[in-house]
């Protein structure tokens, strides 16, 4: 099988889904994984039962299957979001969401959506040197998700609302594996340091359960507390939870108040409130939707504007050709998708002794889904480990997953990034890196998210 001509894998001996050096260059890694068959089926070093599968056709058949491989990672009652609920529990919220993404819906934001992500650009390129994520890459999907569900779009909120983000997911998410400096259990220390901090929310806590009511809290304790016994989970980082719990309770208190007021407004809220008052979800289960579609929704959508601004500032001959040829740049899209994989990896866990490629996987094990390997495999996609617009197949990845779990967002995220990109490229001369701030891709997020920290930018203004 053809390894990538760009990468040298002589130096890694195992991959470690954490380690920072996999996460700033994934593809290095992904290409060692290919290198031999025995690594088809990965157990995670340090870990039991732990397997990371990155094959194009394992990874479409796993994501495929929710009945062998299930979405529900954390052993609680009820699924925390729906995202990690499988069936009908599934089914039913998913078919709530799926509202406020449809066409239709998000035909009545279009000339909003638009008209704010034209000023954003212009105003990037009005700037002419500027923090990209700030100003555009994070600002834009913020913003856009603000006006869906009617909060403010001001820009201090937005940046308060980035940093609260970022703390709930470094907090919460536990996607990205493990390693042998994760503990299954916080230290004295840091249960210490939680419930100081759940102690500093008082105020908060009040508030959501006045909103939510006794059974509406009994419920949200069921989403959180793991039920007893000895379950293979992967772990969060406990050092992290203290930081988010404030920001987390906020953005639930916030949801939980749009939630419950009366009356139609130009947002998706009555949507949801209409399911609530049908008995189709309950108050907790949307409040808890709304809040990871803010903070787990708008940073995939950060990576690939952001992904796709760096990727033409190196190929200018790329962003004059699109400047040129427009029509193309929905195809570029699809490639960016595909070889800058926004969500590098999934979990799933198998319900049942199963087996895969010959590995028995025992029942309970964790699968670390790798898209983005999936997205470069060169028996899918030949030099997959190269960029190319004159790809026939880009529009095949598995960026937005497969199955039942497919991303719900991915229409708005689509209609968001061919805005922004065409306002750039037809209203901006050129573009570039701003090369003397260093460039540091994320790696204090456990979401397998590929973007970068922070990045420095120039934007040159069309002469006339």
């Amino acid at each position: 099988m053809p390894n990538c001509p760009f990468h040298q894998t002589k130096s890694i001996f195992e991959f470690d889904a954490l380690n920072p050096a996999a996460r700033e260059n994934p593809w290095l890694y992904y290409d060692w994984l290919r290198k031999e068959e025995s690594r088809r089926m990965y157990p995670l070093p340090h870990e039991k039962n732990f397997f990371m599968v990155h094959r194009f056709e394992d990874v479409k058949q796993v994501l495929s299957d929710p009945v062998t491989f299930s979405s529900k990672i954390i052993p609680t009652r009820k699924s925390l979001f729906f995202v990690l609920a499988d069936g009908e529990e599934h089914k039913r919220i998913r078919t709530i969401i799926s509202e406020v993404f449809a066409q239709r819906s998000l035909e009545q934001f279009e000339d909003l959506i638009s008209e704010y992500i034209r000023n954003c650009t212009a105003a990037l390129i009005s700037a002419g040197n500027a923090e990209l994520f700030d100003t555009w890459a994070d600002r834009i999907p913020l913003a856009v998700l603000s006006i869906l569900f009617g909060m403010d779009t001001a820009v201090e909120r937005l940046r308060e609302l980035h940093h609260d983000n970022i703390a709930i997911n470094r907090a919460l998410f536990v996607t990205g594996g493990t390693g042998p400096r994760r503990n299954a259990q916080p230290s004295f220390s840091e249960k210490l340091s939680i419930t100081f901090s759940l102690l500093g929310q008082t105020v908060q806590l009040v508030k959501l359960r006045r909103l939510l009511g006794a059974d509406g809290m009994n419920e949200l304790l069921q989403m959180l507390i793991p039920e007893k016994g000895n379950h293979n989970i992967p772990r969060p980082d406990f050092s992290q939870i203290p930081d988010g719990i404030g920001p987390m309770l906020k953005l639930l208190v916030a949801f939980a108040e749009k939630l419950k007021q009366t009356g139609d407004d130009n947002t998706v809220m009555p949507l949801l409130r209409n399911a609530i008052s049908q008995k189709k979800a309950s108050l907790t289960e949307m409040m808890m939707a709304c809040a990871f579609i803010i903070f787990a929704g708008y940073e995939t959508t950060s990576s690939l504007l952001s992904n796709c601004f760096v990727h033409l500032s190196r190929h200018p001959e790329l962003f004059n050709r699109l400047k040129k040829h427009p029509e193309e740049i929905d195809h570029f899209i699809d490639e960016s998708l595909r070889f800058y994989t926004p969500v590098g990896r999934f979990l799933r866990k198998a319900t049942i002794d199963t087996e895969l490629n010959g590995v028995q996987i025992p029942k309970d094990s964790i699968i670390l889904v790798m898209n983005g390997a999936a997205n470069t495999d060169p028996d899918k996609f030949p030099a997959g480990c190269e960029f190319s617009l004159s790809r026939e197949n880009a529009s095949q990845h598995l960026s937005f997953g497969k199955g039942p779990h497919f991303c719900i967002g991915a229409p708005l995220a689509l209609m968001q990034i061919k805005m922004a990109l065409h306002e750039l490229i037809s209203n901006a001369s050129s573009i570039s890196i701003d090369e003397s701030m260093p460039m540091k891709m994320v790696t204090d997020r456990d979401n397998g998210i590929l973007r970068y920290e922070s990045i420095r930018i120039n934007v040159h203004r069309k002469s006339g």
